[in-house]
């Protein structure tokens, strides 16, 4: 990559980092353009060659997003075994979305936005197959070793174990004061005792 490319991702990234910021802060409709442009110190008319539109830049986040989520569950899939791997993959979710109150309330903007808007519906669809498929490897995964039940309800369970991680971003900002280490430790043994076979619970 040149010099005019990386200069070029560059500002990319600016814009970017400005429009998470900004959304978080203000909510996808109240952020405009020209203050994702002026706080990323680009042009307004530079930055709609970057981003034709506000759903432009959303749709490039979740695409972001997805890359992070590929990473990790490859991270994941490394541990020794799936039970390890389920945790991983739960402490990353938490963290990532739950934990960075920035984060969290930027994850709720994109949420209700898909509710709304087709194109970002289409990107966060893809970024949401990315993180059924994670959960879904390490479920059978975990069949196949035997660590985890063998009559679960792969989808069924995938959707709800997401439902959870979403619904404890709103619960952060709600209640950000909460001691999320803690409640993760104890989220993740309900999760794994609720998945192990029905012989090998206490």
């Amino acid at each position: 990559m040149g010099k005019r490319e990386d200069n070029r991702e560059e500002r990319r990234q600016a814009i970017l980092a400005a429009a998470r910021s900004l959304f978080a802060e203000r909510g996808f409709h109240a952020a405009g353009m020209a203050e994702i442009a002026a706080r990323s110190g680009v042009t307004p008319a530079n930055l709609y060659r970057y981003f034709p539109s506000k759903s432009a830049i959303v749709c490039a986040i979740a695409d972001a997003q997805r890359e992070q989520v590929a990473r990790a569950v490859t991270d994941a899939q490394a541990a020794p075994d799936a039970r390890s791997a389920l945790a991983r993959l739960l402490t990353h979710f938490i963290r990532a979305e739950a934990g960075d109150p920035d984060q969290g309330r930027l994850w709720l903007e994109i949420l209700v936005e898909t509710a709304r808007n087709p194109e970002v519906r289409r990107a966060v669809e893809a970024d949401d197959a990315a993180v059924k498929a994670g959960f879904l490897a390490v479920l059978r995964r975990g069949i196949a070793e035997g660590g985890m039940r063998a009559d679960l309800d792969l989808d069924a369970t995938v959707v709800w174990l997401i439902a959870l991680l979403d619904g404890a971003v709103g619960r952060m900002a709600i209640e950000p004061e909460f001691d999320l280490a803690r409640a993760t430790d104890a989220f993740i043994a309900l999760s794994l005792r609720a998945l192990a076979p029905l012989e090998t619970r206490p």
